[in-house]
């Protein structure tokens, strides 16, 4: 009986022991907080531009926007390192992808938030997104508060954010691609120089692209749409941190004829000696008569002329036969594919032709152009007219021939010429011109050039 009542007693103490283990268990075990909000404040904007307004005035981004994100990261001695997306849906951020973010009730939680538009998460690292490049987005720090207990959110601020790159504004044409090419430059985010980087951007509705990064003393900026240069600059001084700069590769918008002819006038009134111009893709003949008399009485050989939107330069359309039209240095076209008889008969004072995606050219579109010294073609495919019967599109004035450096496009085929209706056309075969006899013999259309490139060099 003994023995019976101190099994019994052993088994109660037993059963004492581990309730008290199991409570003790249970206050040692940490709650698992999530369902974490977060509460972020307002963007903080750039100051006031450092330069004067160019373009349509762009503050740039002034506040969130749908579609923002923020990256954040929650580091913890237990649970390690933690990473979500926030996204802003137009009232809050909320947490993307079905990610939760969480900590242990008293253990100290350290927060982190980027305003990194161009970067994601990946294993735990900000990397760049698909197809993106340093300094096209900003990078910005927020600072974390994060508050424990029932409340359980983190706010987040930018009001004191410091930004350690200046931004560069490039006021251009609306809704356009154009390619910048940077040296000595630090893009935001990074802390490496980049001696040379290009960009592919598209401009805005307002006609304004950007770049955020240092450029450093000498830097150099070089805007072009398609191949033709817009702007170049070069940084005297290094740009200041958290300031913003801008870089004027504007192009004249005009519409009607008296538009255009006024829009020259007031650009040569300026001084200004680069004139870029953005036509209709149909622009004819009374638009091209504008820009003539635009011209009139304005200093031989000062004007570099951009045409920029036209795909066609008709008949006639800068002839120079009776004189105004002198001022012509060089000319670039990168839209126009096809050029009319006699397009720039007589520019006498050109030196320069660019016209890299031209495929058709008429009867004596360049002749008697006497300075003419380098010039661009696309793959021409349809050419009118034959030197050695005087029509050819360069005239028939040997000694000026000889003196041009001509350009083609690497996809050149050979071409051979017919009598077709009273008209010499030439027309591609399907042998490569490059590295060809002609080519090698400096020797196309019939016409002999100082210098024929086609992926490489003969003169």
């Amino acid at each position: 009986m003994r023995k019976i009542i101190q099994y019994m007693m052993m088994a109660l103490i037993a059963v004492v022991l581990a309730s008290c283990a199991n409570d003790i268990n249970e206050e040692s075990t940490p709650t698992v907080k999530s369902n974490i909000h977060f509460v972020v404040d307002d963007f903080p904007m750039f100051e006031k531009p450092s330069t004067r307004t160019i373009g349509e005035e762009d503050k740039g981004k002034t506040a969130w926007a749908v579609g923002d994100e923020i990256c954040v990261k929650l580091t913890s001695k237990e649970l390690g390192t933690q990473t979500a997306t926030l996204k802003y849906n137009g009232v809050k951020f909320e947490i993307q992808d079905g990610n939760s973010l969480c900590y242990l009730e008293g253990e100290p939680v350290t927060a982190y938030a980027y305003y990194a538009p161009n970067r994601r998460w990946i294993n735990g690292s900000l990397e760049l997104k698909d197809f993106n490049l340093y300094g096209t987005a900003e990078f910005l720090e927020g600072t974390c508060t994060v508050h424990y207990g029932d409340d359980n959110y983190i706010d987040i601020s930018f009001a004191n954010v410091t930004r350690n790159y200046s931004r560069l504004r490039i006021a251009t044409m609306p809704n356009k691609p154009i390619t910048v090419s940077i040296s000595e430059y630090t893009p935001a985010g990074s802390s490496n120089m980049i001696w040379d980087q290009n960009y592919a951007l598209t401009s805005d509705e307002k006609g304004n692209a950007y770049l955020y990064g240092t450029f450093d003393r000498y830097a150099e900026v070089t805007v072009k749409y398609r191949e033709a240069t817009l702007a170049t600059h070069t940084f005297l001084q290094a740009t200041e941190k958290a300031k913003s700069y801008a870089l004027d590769a504007t192009v004249i918008s005009a519409n009607s004829a008296e538009e255009i002819k006024s829009a020259i006038k007031q650009e040569v009134a300026d001084g200004k000696t680069a004139i870029r111009l953005n036509l209709a893709s149909d622009a004819g003949d009374n638009e091209f008569k504008a820009i003539r008399e635009a011209f009139e009485n304005v200093k031989s050989g000062t004007i570099d002329l951009t045409l920029i939107g036209c795909k066609e330069i008709p008949a006639n359309g800068l002839n120079n036969q009776s004189g105004g039209l002198e001022a012509l240095k060089s000319i670039t076209l990168p839209d126009v594919t096809k050029i009319g008889m006699n397009a720039l008969l007589f520019c006498v004072d050109l030196e320069e032709i660019c016209a890299p995606n031209v495929s058709a050219i008429d009867e004596g579109a360049f002749a008697n152009c006497y300075h003419l010294r380098k010039v661009t073609l696309g793959e021409l495919t349809d050419v009118k007219g034959d030197y050695e019967h005087g029509d050819g599109i360069f005239g028939f004035d040997s000694h000026s021939i000889e003196n041009i450096d001509l350009e083609l496009s690497e996809k050149q085929r050979i071409m051979t010429k017919q009598l077709i209706d009273g008209r010499y056309c030439w027309t591609p075969t399907e042998e490569p011109y490059q590295r060809s006899y002609d080519h090698k013999s400096i020797s196309f259309l019939g016409m002999t050039f100082n210098s024929i490139t086609c992926g490489m060099k003969f003169q």
